[in-house]
C-alpha cells in the first residue's frame, strides 16, 4: 500500500478496464481489486467494493476504463452507496511526443498527494484532505471530466487542465456549464524526493443569502521522502472558502517486507468564526499474505466540533467525532 503518485503522467501510462467484452481482446490488459472492510462501529459491519480495469495500447494511444462497483443492499458501499456499477475513469492518453502526453475525457482528479483506489492508499481511510477536494467534486469520486496535457522537463512534470466546473456550476440562465482550470507542477529534485504543488479554480457558487456553497479555488502542496524502510509524507491544502487549511503529515515504516505500519496526523482549520479546528489522529498496520491479497488493521480518533461548524463534515473534512477501527482485505487481479 505504498504511495503512487498521482500525476497525469502516471494516469496515462497505467493499466485499465473496459466491459467483460473488451477484456477479452487479446492485447487487452485487464486488472481490478476487491476492498473488503468490516467496522463493528456501523451498521452495516461489512461492506464490499469492487474495481475491474481494463486498457489497450494501439500505436501511440491509449484508452482506459474504470468500472467501480459497489454493495448497497445492506445499507451502503464504502464508496459508493448504491448498488450496481459505476464510471469512474474514461479516457484516452495520447503519447504526441516523447515529451507531451495529451489526455481527455474523465479521470482523477490531479490535485493533492493521495490516491482514489484502495491498493494505493497509505491508510484504510483517505484523509481529510482527499475528502475536501472530493466534496467539491459534483461527479462520482473525486474526478474530473475534460481535457490536459503533461509536459516532461527533466526531473519536473507540469500538468495542464481544463475540465468541467468542480462543482458543475452553469451560468445565471442555468443553460451554459462552466469551466475549472488545474496546474501541477511535479518533481523529483533527489532520489527519494517526490515534490507536488497543484492549484484547481472553481466558480464561487452562493446561496440565497449569498454565502458561498464551495471551497472556491484551492491550492495544495505534498511532498513524500523515503529512506531505507522509512517514507515521511505531508500534504497541505489550502481554500478561499469553508476551510482556511489542512494539514496531513504521515510516517510509513516497512518492518518486513510483508509488514508495513504507518501513523498520520490530520488538522483542518475552518473559515467560520468560533469554530475549533478538528483532528484526527490515525494509526494503521498492513501485512501482505500474498503478492494478491493484504490485511490491514486500522485505528482513529478524530475531534470535530460539529456543534457550531453549520456544514457537512463528511463533504468539508471527513473527520468525526470517536474512534474507529476498521479490518480491511484488498485483494487485487
Amino acid at each position: 500500500m505504498q504511495m503512487i503518485k498521482k500525476n497525469m503522467v502516471a494516469l496515462a501510462v497505467a493499466g485499465a478496464l473496459v466491459s467483460p467484452l473488451t477484456a477479452m481482446a487479446d492485447d487487452a490488459e485487464v486488472s481490478g481489486f476487491i476492498d473488503i472492510i468490516a467496522n463493528t462501529d456501523r451498521n452495516p459491519v461489512f461492506t464490499a467494493d469492487a474495481e475491474v480495469d481494463v486498457s489497450k495500447k494501439m500505436g501511440a494511444v491509449t484508452v482506459r476504463m474504470d468500472f467501480d462497483a459497489n454493495l448497497a443492499g445492506n445499507g451502503g458501499g464504502s464508496y459508493g452507496g448504491e448498488d450496481s456499477g459505476r464510471l469512474e475513469q474514461a479516457f484516452f492518453a495520447w503519447e504526441a511526443t516523447d515529451t507531451v502526453t495529451v489526455l481527455g475525457g474523465l479521470f482523477n482528479n490531479p490535485i493533492g498527494q493521495e490516491a482514489e483506489d484502495a491498493p494505493d492508499l497509505n491508510f484504510t481511510s483517505h484523509s481529510a484532505i482527499w475528502n475536501i477536494l472530493d466534496g467539491q467534486t459534483a461527479l462520482y469520486g473525486n474526478n474530473l471530466a475534460g481535457v490536459a496535457a503533461a509536459i516532461a522537463a527533466g526531473p519536473a512534470t507540469v500538468t495542464l487542465a481544463v475540465v468541467d466546473d468542480l462543482g458543475l456550476a452553469t451560468n445565471n440562465a442555468g443553460d451554459k456549464g462552466k469551466t475549472s482550470v488545474a496546474v501541477v507542477l511535479g518533481a523529483k529534485p533527489m532520489e527519494g524526493l517526490d515534490l507536488e504543488l497543484g492549484y484547481v479554480t472553481q466558480d464561487d457558487q452562493k446561496n440565497m443569502l449569498g454565502d458561498p456553497t464551495t471551497a472556491g479555488d484551492v491550492f495544495d502542496f505534498n511532498a513524500a521522502f523515503s529512506t531505507g524502510p522509512v517514507t515521511l509524507g505531508l500534504d497541505y491544502l489550502v481554500a478561499d472558502n469553508a476551510v482556511d487549511s489542512a494539514a496531513n503529515l504521515w510516517v510509513g515504516f516497512n518492518a518486513t517486507e510483508e509488514l508495513t505500519v504507518k501513523v498520520r496526523y490530520e488538522t483542518v482549520a475552518f473559515e467560520a468564526n468560533g469554530v475549533d479546528d478538528s483532528t484526527k489522529t490515525t494509526l494503521h498496520a498492513a501485512y501482505s499474505i500474498e503478492d494478491n491479497l493484504l490485511v490491514a488493521l486500522e485505528w482513529s480518533d478524530g475531534e470535530t466540533d460539529t456543534d457550531n461548524l453549520g456544514v457537512s463534515t463528511d463533504a468539508t473534512s471527513g473527520i468525526m467525532n470517536d474512534s474507529v477501527t476498521t479490518l480491511e482485505f484488498i485483494g487485487t487481479f
